[in-house]
C-alpha cells in the first residue's frame, strides 16, 4: 500500500505549485514537488508514486519542453505511476509525442483547469487502485486492512483520514466475495457517490439485496446526524430501483437522533446499515467479514421488528 495515493507534480510556476496543493491536499492526497528536471529525477528514484503531473515547460514560457522529456524517465523510474503532461500550450505534436511515451492523460492550463486537475487525477487514482487492488492476494489484503486503520486512526489531516477511511471500507469490502467490484469517489453536478459497489455475491443472503450497495464515509470530528441519513436516502433514490441498500460509515459516532429517523422510514423499502466506530473495529479484527455485516444488517432489520405496532419513536430529527 505504500504511497498509495501520493502525487509528485514537476513544475517551475510558484502560482501552479500552490493551486496543485491547493486542489489535491482538499481530496487527500499526499502532493509533493520538483522544480527543475534535475530535481524530478532524484525524486522519481523514490519508491511509491500513484500520479506523476508533468508541466510541458520547466524553464518559462519560452523554455524548451523539457517536461516531455520526463516522460520517458518517469515511465521507467516509477512503472506503476500514471503520468498527466500539463501544459499551456497543446499543440498536436506534443500531446502525440506524449502519448507516444507512455503518457496516461493530458492536462490544459486554461480557466477550468481545476476542475479538469480534480476529474484527471480522479481517473488516474482510480486506475492505480483497480491494479493494486487486483495485485493483493489474502494475506497483502489483511495486511493492508491492519495498516490503513492504523494509519486512519493516527492521521490529523481531516481530508487525508477521510481518503484513508475510503480506502479501508474499499478493502474491506474486497474481502468479501462478490463485493469486489467498486467504484469510489464518483461526482456529477449534484452529488457525490464515495463508494458504489455492485453486488455479485453467490451467498443467497446477500443474493436477496439489491444489484448495488452505496457506501457513505463521513467524518470523525462529530457524530453523524440526521441530515447526513437524509442525504444517504436522496442518493439512493432515483436509481431505477436498483440501489436499495447502503452503508453509513461514521467512525466518530451517531447521533441517537440517526436511529430514531431510521425508524420512522422503517416502511421503506430502502435499508441503510449504521456503522459506527465499534461496528468499524469488528469489521477490521473479524476474519468472516460477510457474516459481520450480515450481523449489522439484521440489527437494523430487527429494529424495525421490536418496534410495537402503533409506538412511534421518541421525537427527535
Amino acid at each position: 500500500m505504500n504511497g498509495y495515493g501520493r502525487i509528485l507534480i514537476v513544475d517551475d510556476d510558484p502560482g501552479f505549485l500552490e493551486t496543485y496543493d491547493d486542489v489535491l491536499a482538499a481530496e487527500g492526497y499526499a502532493v509533493e514537488t520538483a522544480t527543475t528536471h534535475a530535481d524530478a529525477l532524484r525524486r522519481l528514484d523514490e519508491p511509491g508514486w500513484s500520479v506523476i503531473l508533468v508541466d510541458q515547460k520547466l524553464q518559462g514560457p519560452g523554455g524548451p519542453d523539457t517536461g516531455l522529456d520526463l516522460i520517458t524517465e518517469s515511465r521507467r523510474r516509477a512503472p506503476g505511476a500514471k503520468v498527466i503532461l500539463a501544459t499551456a500550450y497543446a499543440s498536436r505534436e506534443a500531446v502525440e509525442r506524449a502519448f507516444r511515451e507512455g503518457a496516461y492523460d493530458y492536462l490544459e492550463k486554461t480557466p477550468v483547469f481545476e476542475a479538469l486537475l480534480r476529474v484527471k487525477v480522479r481517473n488516474a487514482m482510480e486506475a492505480v487502485r483497480e491494479r493494486w487492488l487486483g495485485s493483493l492476494d489474502t494475506d497483502e489484503t489483511e495486511r493492508s486492512i491492519q495498516d490503513t486503520w492504523a494509519a486512519a486512526q493516527t492521521e490529523r489531516d481531516r481530508n487525508r483520514r477521510g481518503l484513508l477511511l475510503e480506502r479501508l471500507m474499499v478493502l474491506l469490502l474486497k474481502s468479501i466475495p462478490g463485493f469486489d467490484r467498486l467504484d469510489s469517489r464518483l461526482r456529477n453536478e449534484v452529488e457525490e457517490i464515495d463508494i458504489l459497489m455492485q453486488n455479485s455475491s453467490t451467498d443467497p443472503f446477500w443474493q436477496k439485496e439489491s444489484p448495488y450497495v452505496l457506501v457513505e464515509c463521513k467524518n470523525w470530528s462529530k457524530h453523524v446526524g440526521t441530515k447526513e441519513l437524509r442525504d444517504l436516502w436522496g442518493k439512493m433514490e432515483g436509481r431505477y430501483h436498483r440501489c436499495r441498500l447502503a452503508l453509513l460509515v461514521a467512525p466518530g459516532g451517531l447521533a441517537s437522533t440517526v436511529r430514531t429517523l431510521q425508524l420512522r422510514r422503517a416502511e421503506s423499502d430502502m435499508l441503510v446499515v449504521l456503522i459506527g466506530p465499534g461496528d468499524l473495529d469488528e469489521l477490521v479484527r473479524r476474519q468472516d467479514r460477510s457474516d459481520a455485516l450480515q450481523e449489522l444488517h439484521r440489527r437494523a432489520v430487527v429494529a424495525a421488528f421490536e418496534r410495537k405496532d402503533g409506538d412511534e419513536p421518541p421525537s427527535g430529527s
